[in-house]
């Protein structure tokens, strides 16, 4: 029996030629001639990720053991993905530090599978669609008795879309977020979906030290059900020690270190307007920006995360500006995990959409938050800084280097 988006339908082998046979459907349908033509798709491209894991390598990307290993599971996902199941099979959970390459292999898999009902997206964003969707939904009536079920109405939905979900960057903060991702995981499961995700965290590790954990457990298991484990925890932050080979490219370092009560206004408009090209952009209502000019926008810490914004308001931003100024991000202390979550949501969404980022900031991009109920989340944030704003040099000289360029803040490392 082989599974084909979600109508079960029977392989047939006549001679040299197969034909596919839906359960109880006449073979003269529109339906089965469209679902034959995505079989034979299936069955005329074989994936090798091998073949592309090694092009990578060729281009300077940085290979390792668990890499390789994560190939490997990923290239039998493929396999029992293209085989003649009656079940899906279970999906995979990449997780390990910050720049593993997680996204990257996980790119590299989904761009592989031959299959055209499928999707890759990054996890914020697939939240702040659900949302949107949801809401889009007509109301029921008042005097209707059963209500329909707008959340297994959306993950049939989903499910018709794609059959193989690949989620980036798979976290959670928001207990109202578990509880409605948990009801549509279960739906989409059951509807036969095959889901890969990345995460910094093992399943069992997922919200650890948040409050009410315990309402986060069925989610967890429900993933521990539905998808294998792949560590990726041995290894080098390729983003911290920088990019070698054919591919590397010198980048100018954006990361400006300036003490509190200091200006950097000299050295960010020297910076801003050097970006500042292209048509001019409307600035969102919700932001008041020290500077926009073409597709490049100038705000403070304060006014982008310590306003309560969230996921809607920074897709926004990243998707209306290329180019995007953060100045003065403090040292922050426990009590301000809120800021912090928010900074780690703009930088995810800012690294999911390939923004320039221009920063000034008190401290070393891992020194931000080191406490309180944000750090074990800002570890993925400090390493992304470093890799957007070009600045390992900040990392690979030290702490006295760091030292030296808090005692000179009208020198940037340019």
């Amino acid at each position: 029996m082989w599974r084909t988006g979600h109508q079960p339908v029977k392989v047939i082998r006549t001679g040299r030629k197969e034909s596919l046979t839906p359960c109880c459907r006449p073979r003269e349908s529109p339906t089965v001639m469209a679902l034959a033509h995505q079989f034979s798709y299936q069955v005329a491209r074989k994936v090798d990720l091998f073949s592309s894991y090694q092009q990578l390598i060729a281009r300077g990307w940085q290979p390792d053991a668990s890499q390789a290993r994560a190939v490997i599971r990923l290239q039998s996902l493929a396999n029992a993905l293209q085989s003649d199941l009656a079940e899906p099979p279970k999906g995979l959970w990449l997780y390990g530090p910050p720049g593993r390459g997680k996204s990257r292999l996980l790119d590299m898999f989904m761009e592989s599978l031959p299959q055209p009902n499928k999707r890759r997206v990054h996890f914020h964003a697939f939240m702040a669609e659900l949302h949107k969707r949801l809401n889009a939904m007509p109301p029921s009536p008042l005097e209707m008795r059963h209500k329909p079920d707008l959340i297994g109405i959306l993950a049939s939905e989903i499910a018709q879309e794609a059959t193989v979900l690949g989620f980036d960057e798979f976290y959670l903060t928001n207990l109202p977020d578990a509880m409605f991702l948990g009801r549509l995981m279960q739906a989409l499961f059951k509807q036969g979906t095959t889901v890969v995700a990345t995460s910094n965290w093992a399943l069992p590790d997922l919200f650890q030290g948040g409050l009410n954990r315990d309402r986060f457990l069925p989610l967890l298991r429900l993933l521990e059900a539905n998808l294998e484990p792949v560590d990726l925890g041995n290894g080098l932050d390729f983003r911290q020690h920088g990019k070698s080979g054919k591919g590397a490219r010198k980048e100018p370092n954006t990361y400006l270190i300036i003490p509190a009560g200091e200006s950097a206004d000299a050295h960010l408009s020297v910076l801003f307007d050097d970006f500042a090209t292209g048509p001019s952009r409307k600035v969102p209502p919700f932001l008041h920006a020290r500077r926009a000019q073409g597709n490049a926008v100038w705000a403070t810490f304060a006014e982008l995360c310590d306003k309560p914004l969230g996921r809607i308001e920074y897709q926004q931003l990243a998707t209306t500006f290329k180019t995007i100024v953060i100045e003065g991000i403090p040292k922050l202390t426990a009590q301000e995990a809120d800021s912090a979550l928010r900074l780690a949501t703009l930088i995810d969404i800012m690294y999911e959409h390939h923004c320039r980022l221009i920063v000034t900031a008190a401290v070393l991009p891992s020194q931000i938050c080191t406490s309180g109920a944000a750090f074990e989340v800002f570890q993925r944030t400090a390493s992304r800084l470093v890799e957007l704003t070009h600045s390992q040099s900040l990392i690979t000289s030290g702490e006295n280097a760091a030292d030296s360029w808090q005692n000179s803040p009208a020198t940037p490392i340019l």
